[in-house]
Formats: structure tokens, sequence, C-alpha cells
């Protein structure tokens, strides 16, 4: 008489078990990074946004906001709505104008500063020694 075998032994289980938890610990890590960079790319596009309405108000107004309180209150105007991380005292967000207000420069920090767009962006805003982990948006 044949014995019918059900089921896994222990060992092939711990096997299932051993392959599971090594690509958990090899993805996860993987996947949190890609959290950050999306979060990063969201901010980086609602700067670009806020550098867009920067310029309409410029156009009927030909100044800038003359600092952080004028612009959160400007902005509203020209965009559907100012992204709550601007407000986000983790993130580092600034606004400054110029002396003659003829130009402006928005900077805040990135979660994961992978890459070199952060300084790239602050040596096209003409900051000399940027700071790494910092994005910056400019009226240029």
């Amino acid at each position: 008489m044949k014995k019918i075998k059900n089921g896994f032994s222990l060992v092939e289980l711990l096997v299932v078990m051993f392959i599971i938890a090594i690509l958990t610990g090899v993805l996860l890590p993987n996947l949190m990074g890609a959290r950050q960079k999306a979060k990063d790319a969201q901010r980086i596009g609602d700067a670009d946004a806020m550098r867009g309405a920067l310029r309409m108000y410029y156009n009927d107004s030909q100044v800038y906001p003359t600092g952080y309180d004028a612009m959160v209150e400007v902005l509203p105007t020209y965009m559907p709505a100012v992204p709550d991380w601007v407000s986000d005292t983790d993130v580092g967000f600034s606004y400054e104008s110029g002396d003659n207000q003829d130009t402006f420069i928005i900077r805040f920090n990135l979660e994961s500063a992978s890459g070199d767009e952060d300084e790239a962006s602050q040596f096209k805003c003409g900051i000399p020694t940027p700071t790494n982990g910092v994005y910056a948006v400019c009226a240029n």
C-alpha cells in the first residue's frame, strides 16, 4: 500500500519562509526610498507651480511679494491651493524677494537628497555655495 503525502514538510516550509524573509529585507528599504522620492517630486512640482503663480503676480504688479506672509496671501489668487507643506516647519520652506522686488528665491528641504538636482537648482538660482538636500526655485 502506498503512503499518500498530504501537505509540506517542515524543511520545505522553513525554506519558503527564509526566502520570503530575504526578499522582504531586500525590497523594503527600496520601497521606503521610493516614497520619499515621490514626496520630493510632488514638492518640486508644487514649487514650480508657485513660481508660475508668482510670475503672473509680477506681470500684474511689476514686483514680487516682499516676504513670506505677503507671498502666502497672494498665491491663492493665482493658483488653486497653496500646498500644505509650505507652512510645515520640518520642510524648512523659505521665501525671499530681492532688494528691488524683481526676483525671488524659494527654498525647501528634500527628504531624499539623492542625485544632483538639489545643488543644480541652487546654482541655477545663483547661490554660490549650495547646501546638500535643499532645493531652490527662483525667478530666473
